[in-house]
């Protein structure tokens, strides 16, 4: 019997091995979902300020970035100066920079954004429906949608100012449907 114990151990380290493995050889920012190339998913969602709402529809016909974040995540912290400068290039035009609180509570949200001087639009997704309906993992999550309302791709992770402005050059680029 103990004999057995043994083999069903080390069978069981040796699974757990292999999978740790192979999980590790691929790039977490190439993770597939079924969302990119499909429609992406409407919402409206109380506005972070307390001023009202955001819905999605709203922004028809423009590109659209939408990140999720939390204040207690450290890689949004990370990546805050990106979307910062990011958010100050297209202020105005054709783009739009939209933020999605993810499994946070409001008044933290209030509580960093204002530290770190955010002044893009935060939506809150106090029941995480937004966030599941896009596939969401875990923050930061990025997603790019077109002006045809597509989800052209999804970054996951902290993200750079460089790759966020080549998706949007290439969005904004796309012919307009």
């Amino acid at each position: 019997m103990r004999r057995v114990a043994r083999y069903a151990a080390v069978a069981l380290i040796l699974g757990l091995a292999l999978v740790l493995t192979l999980a590790f050889r691929r790039d977490p920012h190439d993770i597939r979902t079924g969302t990119v190339g499909r429609p992406a998913p409407a919402f409206t969602l109380p506005d972070l300020s307390g001023s009202g709402s955001i819905s999605l529809d709203s922004y028809t016909g423009k590109v659209i970035v939408l990140n999720f974040w939390a204040s207690w995540c450290i890689p949004c912290k990370e990546e805050n100066p990106a979307l910062t400068e990011v958010w100050e290039r297209y202020r105005g035009t054709d783009v739009v920079l939209l933020g999605i609180v993810f499994q946070d509570s409001t008044d933290a949200a209030r509580e960093y954004t204002a530290r770190l001087g955010n002044t893009w639009p935060s939506a809150v997704d106090e029941s995480g429906r937004v966030a599941l309906s896009y596939g969401v993992f875990g923050p930061p999550e990025t997603y790019f949608i077109g002006r045809d309302g597509i989800i052209a791709g999804r970054h996951i992770g902290p993200i750079d100012a460089r790759t966020l402005i080549t998706a949007i050059e290439t969005l904004r680029t796309a012919p307009k449907p």
